[in-house]
């Protein structure tokens, strides 16, 4: 029997109930988000497991219907992790790199995130690891799970645009300690304009 479970019943201005979404049970279906992180707490009341959740439909761009899929995203990411390699890398201002994932891991379904590093880069870098399949994947230390890449440019950059003298360089000289993503205010403001946009048009 087909089953639809209602996670909210409000509208925009309500501070009693959540906003109105709701799951088709038998697909996995889920219909709007609702406006804040609460979603994640009426997921959790309905024992709903946020990651089985495969279609999401939003039925108009009202951010009390669109701002919790953000909270899903962002918990969702929470299935990635980082690995911290042994060397630490040191690039000269006339050669950048690539991470590149090898294949016999990536078909075991561990996905390593590709990876630039600007020339003229130093520190200890982490990759980005996701585990695709349903079940744990161990990884011991010392296994060989991705490539490092060199590619040498035709030219150097210029002082005020190499890597470590640019104020934006956020992972210069990371070493031990985990710096998560940083991102500049007008960044920012120019992301979320975009995405408010194409929901409103």
């Amino acid at each position: 029997m087909d089953k639809i479970i209602m996670l909210g019943v409000g509208n925009g201005g309500t501070l009693d109930l959540y906003n109105t979404c709701f799951q088709h049970d038998n697909d996995n279906f889920l219909v709007d988000t609702g406006g804040s992180i609460e979603i994640i707490k009426k997921l959790n009341q309905a024992n709903i497991d946020y990651k089985k959740i495969k279609h999401i439909f939003i039925s108009h761009s009202h951010t009390d219907h669109i701002l919790g899929i953000f909270w899903l995203f962002k918990k969702l990411s929470g299935l990635a992790m980082h690995g911290e390699i042994n060397e630490k890398i040191n690039l000269p201002d006339d050669i950048s790199a690539h991470i590149r994932p090898k294949t016999r891991y990536t078909r075991l379904g561990l996905v390593v995130s590709a990876q630039h590093c600007n020339s003229s880069y130093a520190g200890t870098l982490r990759i980005g690891l996701f585990n695709a399949t349903g079940y744990p994947i161990r990884i011991r230390k010392g296994y060989s799970i991705a490539q490092l890449v060199f590619e040498e440019l035709n030219e150097v950059a210029s002082d005020e645009k190499l890597y470590r003298i640019k104020e934006s360089a956020h992972y210069q000289n990371e070493n031990g300690e985990f710096r998560g993503a940083k991102f500049d205010d007008n960044f920012l403001d120019k992301v979320m304009g975009e995405i408010l946009n194409k929901w409103v048009n």
